[in-house]
C-alpha cells in the first residue's frame, strides 16, 4: 500500500555528482579544461623551433649573397623585378648596405642567431624557474623559505644592472650574456610556479595519491607540475 502512495523517485548520476549539474562534468574531469592551453604552449614551442630551423636553412642558402658583388654600388634602393625593377639590374629586396651587401640576406642570416639566443635563454629560465618554484611550493618550510629568499635577492637588483654584473664576473662572450639574461629571468618564473603549486598541492587528487602511498617525487612530477605549469604560458 505504501509503495503505491509514495511517488517514484528517479536518482540519476547528475544527482549523485554535484559537479555534473553546473559544468556538465564531474569535478574530477576538470583537468580537461587545461588541454587547450597545453596545446597552445606546444604550438608556440613548435613554432619557435620551426623558426629556428627555417632561419638556419635560409641563412645558409643566402650566405653566398653576403659576399660583395663586383661593380655593385653601396646603399642602393630595393630592386624587385615583379614590381617593375629593370631585369638587367640585380634583384635586392631590401637594397644594399654601405658595403654593397644584400640587406635581406643579412637579415635572414642574422635571424638564426637572434632566435637561438632568445629561445635558449627563455627556455633555460623557464626550466630552472619551474623546478625551483615547484620544489619550494611543494616542500614548504625551510626549503621554501630559503629558495624564495634567494629569489628575492635577485629581484631586489634592477634586471639590467644585475645582468651587467654577471657578465662582468663571467667575462665577455655570447654564452655568458645568455646565462646572465637567463639568471635575471629565473625569479619571475619561480614565483609564478610556486604560487600555482601552492594551490594545486591541496587538491583532492593530490591527497588521494598521497593516501595511496605514492612518493613525494612521483606526486610532484606526475600530479603537481603538469597541473601547475599552465600559468607560465599566459
Amino acid at each position: 500500500v505504501l509503495v503505491g502512495l509514495v511517488p517514484a523517485v528517479r536518482i540519476s548520476r547528475v544527482d549523485l555528482v554535484p559537479g555534473l549539474k553546473e559544468g556538465g562534468q564531474g569535478s574530477g574531469m576538470g583537468a580537461g579544461r587545461g588541454r587547450p592551453r597545453a596545446v597552445l604552449v606546444a604550438c608556440e614551442i613548435g613554432f619557435s623551433l620551426a623558426l629556428m630551423v627555417g632561419a638556419g636553412l635560409l641563412g645558409r642558402s643566402f650566405a653566398h649573397l653576403l659576399d660583395v658583388e663586383p661593380g655593385l654600388r653601396p646603399r642602393t634602393a630595393p630592386c624587385v623585378h615583379l614590381l617593375g625593377c629593370p631585369t638587367d639590374q640585380p634583384q635586392h629586396l631590401l637594397g644594399t648596405d654601405g658595403n654593397a651587401r644584400d640587406e635581406f640576406s643579412r637579415l635572414v642570416y642574422g635571424t638564426q642567431v637572434s632566435l637561438f639566443i632568445g629561445f635558449v635563454t627563455v627556455f633555460g629560465a623557464i626550466l630552472i624557474g619551474t623546478l625551483i618554484g615547484a620544489v619550494a611550493g611543494y616542500a614548504g618550510g625551510k626549503v621554501d623559505n630559503g629558495l624564495m629568499r634567494l629569489m628575492d635577492m635577485l629581484l631586489a637588483f634592477p634586471a639590467l644592472l644585475l645582468a651587467l654584473v654577471i657578465v662582468t664576473v663571467l667575462g665577455k662572450g655570447l654564452i655568458n650574456a645568455m646565462i646572465s639574461v637567463a639568471i635575471v629571468s629565473i625569479p619571475v618564473y619561480a614565483r609564478v610556479m610556486r604560487a600555482s603549486v601552492l594551490a594545486v598541492r591541496e587538491q583532492d587528487y593530490v591527497t588521494a595519491a598521497r593516501a595511496l602511498g605514492e612518493g613525494s617525487a612521483g606526486i610532484l612530477v606526475r600530479r603537481v607540475i603538469p597541473n601547475s605549469i599552465t600559468p607560465l604560458s599566459g
